[in-house]
C-alpha cells in the first residue's frame, strides 16, 4: 500500500477543464486518454455547473469539481481552481481568452490549450472584446494543439500565427470500431445520423432529404442518434411531414459502435465542424459516409473525396440518390478506407504525442 501511494503521488498530476460534460465529440475523448495513460493523475474541472443527463466522467475513478453558470461566479471559481493547483498541468479545451487569462493571473505555469472548434465570436463587439483579450494572454510557454489542420488555420486567421501549432488528431479505438461480418437478414436499408441534435448540424436539411430520397427509395428507414435542443423541433418537423414511419428519433446511445454495424451508411451534413469524429468512427467499422463538403471533411476525405456531396447544396438530394443507387460501390470503398484510417486516426499515434508533450511539460 505505501508503494501504491507512493508512486501515485508522484505521478504527474494533469487537470483536464472545458465547458461541461456532455457527450460531445471533445468531451467523449477525455474517457479514452484517462484509460490509455494510467501513468498520470487526472482531474476534471467543468467551467459550467453540473447538469443532469449523461456525463463523460462518470464511472471514472477521478476527481471532477463544477463551477457556475453565472460569469462571475464561473470566474472567481476558476481562479481559485487555479491558484489551488497552479503548479500542475492545465490541459484545456476550447475555455476561451477569458479563462485562460484567469488561469495565469491564478499562476498557472503549465497550461496545454487544444483547440476543437472554429467559432470565435457571434457579433462584432466580441469580437473586438476576444481579439483583444488574445493578445494579452497569448506567450510562448502554452503549448497549442490544433484537432485537424483546419483548426489550426482558423486560429492562425482569427487570432494569431506568431506561434507555431501542433496538429493532433482525435484519437480512435480501432478495436471497438470495426467492420461487421454479420449478414443482414432482410434488405432494408438503414441510414442513420449520430451526434448532437443542434444547431449548425443541417439537420432540418438532412430530414428533407431523406424525404427525397424516401420518393425514390421507399425501403430506405433512417434512425437519427443523439440528444439536444432541437429534439421536440425535429420531431415536429418530421411529423409535419407524415415521415414518422421511417424518419425516427432514437434518442442517444453509449455503444455507438453498434450504430454503425447495423448502419449501411451515415450521412452527416454538417455546416461546420473543427475536425468530425462521427464520419471516422463510421468508416474505421467499414460503413460508408455521406458528407456535406466543409473543410474538416474534405481534409478527411482528401484520399477518398468519393465520400463527399459538392459544393452547390440545390443538387445534394440528387447526388444522394445518385450515391444510394451505388452504395454497394460506396461499402467496397468504406473496407479499404478503414484500414488507412486505422493508422492514420488510432489511439496509438495520439497517446505517443500526448505522452510527449506531458513529458516535456515542466
Amino acid at each position: 500500500m505505501a508503494l501504491e501511494i507512493f508512486l501515485l503521488n508522484n505521478k504527474k498530476k494533469i487537470h483536464f477543464v472545458h465547458y461541461d460534460a456532455g457527450p460531445g465529440g471533445m468531451e467523449v475523448l477525455m474517457p479514452v486518454i484517462i484509460k490509455n495513460l494510467p501513468g498520470y493523475d487526472f482531474s476534471a474541472y467543468l467551467l459550467r455547473s453540473e447538469k443532469p443527463g449523461v456525463n463523460v466522467y462518470h464511472g471514472l475513478n477521478i476527481p471532477v469539481q463544477y463551477g457556475d453558470d453565472h460569469n462571475r461566479k464561473a470566474y472567481i471559481k476558476a481562479f481559485k481552481y487555479g491558484r489551488k493547483y497552479r503548479n500542475e498541468i492545465f490541459h484545456v479545451y476550447n475555455i476561451g481568452p477569458v479563462f485562460l487569462l484567469l488561469f495565469q493571473l491564478a499562476g498557472v505555469k503549465n497550461i496545454i490549450y487544444s483547440i476543437h472548434g472554429t467559432v470565435y465570436w457571434k457579433s462584432p463587439l466580441k469580437k473586438y472584446l476576444f481579439k483583444t483579450i488574445w493578445k494579452l494572454v497569448l506567450n510562448k510557454r502554452i503549448v497549442f494543439i490544433a484537432n485537424s489542420e483546419h483548426s489550426r488555420q482558423e486560429f492562425y486567421t482569427k487570432i494569431s500565427n506568431r506561434y507555431s501549432m501542433r496538429v493532433l488528431y482525435n484519437p480512435f479505438d480501432e478495436n471497438r470500431f470495426k467492420g461487421n461480418d454479420t449478414v443482414k437478414m432482410n434488405n432494408e436499408i438503414n441510414i442513420v445520423y449520430t451526434g448532437r441534435l443542434a444547431n449548425g448540424k443541417n439537420l432540418y436539411k438532412w430530414i428533407d432529404i431523406a424525404l427525397k430520397v424516401h420518393q425514390q427509395f421507399p425501403a430506405i428507414v433512417f434512425n437519427i442518434y443523439g440528444e439536444g435542443v432541437l429534439k421536440n423541433d425535429l420531431a415536429g418537423y418530421i411529423n409535419k411531414h407524415n415521415a414518422d414511419n421511417f424518419i425516427h428519433l432514437r434518442g442517444f446511445r453509449k455503444d455507438v459502435e453498434e450504430i454503425y454495424r447495423e448502419a449501411d451508411l451515415l450521412m452527416f451534413l454538417s455546416e461546420y465542424e473543427s475536425f468530425g469524429n462521427v464520419v471516422v468512427e463510421s468508416i474505421l467499422s467499414s460503413t460508408p459516409v455521406i458528407a456535406s463538403p466543409i473543410p474538416a471533411m474534405k481534409e478527411i476525405f482528401r484520399d477518398y473525396p468519393q465520400f463527399l456531396l459538392g459544393d452547390e447544396i440545390i443538387k445534394w438530394d440528387i447526388e444522394v440518390n445518385e450515391k444510394i443507387a451505388h452504395l454497394e460501390t460506396l461499402k467496397a470503398l468504406a473496407v479499404k478506407a478503414s484500414k488507412n484510417f486505422a493508422d492514420k486516426f488510432g489511439i496509438k499515434q495520439h497517446m505517443n504525442a500526448l505522452t510527449e508533450i506531458y513529458e516535456n511539460a515542466n
